[in-house]
């Protein structure tokens, strides 16, 4: 079982693609998931006693599963929880990648995702899918913008100069989650200013990341970032309010805010990592 389960992360579009945005994430390889013999997984076996019920033999071989859990076998990673980098979604993408039928290996599109939906329920309630597909197909997935999630390629080299922060902060992300929509859909002046300097400023970064024009990403970039920090305050941990300007980076929130890790981008090494300390560099 050699392969490893990348995390995910939200580079931009993150909220707004719950109203109608477009969003761009990304594999993580830094961050994964594998498989490794060596003690019982009892929440693994809880797993895969509710994908018995949740799937038929056709598609998932959870008979093949449960003899492997019993054998010993795990997934072991570095992955953290609550920090909206997809640990969830590796564990289901490790799963259906080691498990599924044939004919559930030839799902894709739609299919593919609900049955991510499906399987990653049993953690969250509700799902996506989406991180479980970016884990398990391991490219690049546009979000959103009215259309199912699908697959992109980005040009060689776009991750340069893009960092992420590690705020040392977990997050139960349903709280803001919450907290956006109750916002957006309740106060107009909110859903205008969002629209225009969040929603707008990240679809227009995605097609600038697409096309490798720089100066409009970083224009962008710094649109949506100076919108968080207005008027999204508690979304970003206290002690980055001071950081969050700067000539020498960038940053905004990485998923749904509130701790976790930020996204930025530096012209520098050494100038982010002396404002900020070690950054994990994608």
């Amino acid at each position: 079982m050699p392969r490893s389960y990348p995390a995910k992360v939200i580079l931009f579009g993150e909220h707004t693609v719950l109203r109608g945005g477009a969003g761009l994430a990304v594999p993580y390889a830094r961050l994964s998931l594998r498989w490794t013999q060596s003690q019982p997984d009892e929440s693994l076996l809880r797993f895969c006693d509710y994908l018995k019920v949740a799937f038929p033999p056709s598609l998932l071989d959870t008979g093949a599963l449960e003899d492997a859990l019993l054998d010993d076998w795990r997934l072991v990673g570095d992955i953290p929880t609550g920090y909206g980098l997809g640990s969830s979604g590796a564990v289901c993408a490790a799963i259906w990648d080691r498990f599924a039928t044939p004919q559930g290996k030839a799902a894709s599109g739609e299919d593919l995702r609900e049955h991510f939906v499906r399987m990653e329920q049993h953690f969250h309630g509700s799902s996506s899918g989406v991180d479980p597909l970016i884990s398990y197909l391991d490219r690049p997935v546009i979000l959103g913008d009215g259309q199912p999630p699908r697959a992109t390629e980005l040009p060689s080299g776009w991750q340069e100069g893009f960092f992420l922060v590690d705020t040392g902060v977990p997050r139960k992300a349903a709280a803001y989650i919450d907290d956006f929509i109750r916002r957006y859909d309740g106060d107009a002046g909110f859903r205008q200013k969002a629209e225009q300097e969040w929603r707008s400023p990240a679809a227009a970064c995605i097609r600038a990341l697409q096309r490798g024009d720089r100066t409009a990403l970083l224009q962008n970039f710094r649109l949506l970032s100076a919108f968080q920090l207005r008027e999204l305050p508690h979304f970003i941990p206290t002690g980055y309010h001071v950081k969050w300007f700067s000539n020498d980076y960038l940053l905004k929130i990485c998923g749904a805010g509130g701790g976790g890790v930020l996204l930025g981008w530096g012209r520098s090494r050494p100038a982010v990592e002396a404002a900020l300390g070690p950054v994990w560099w994608l």
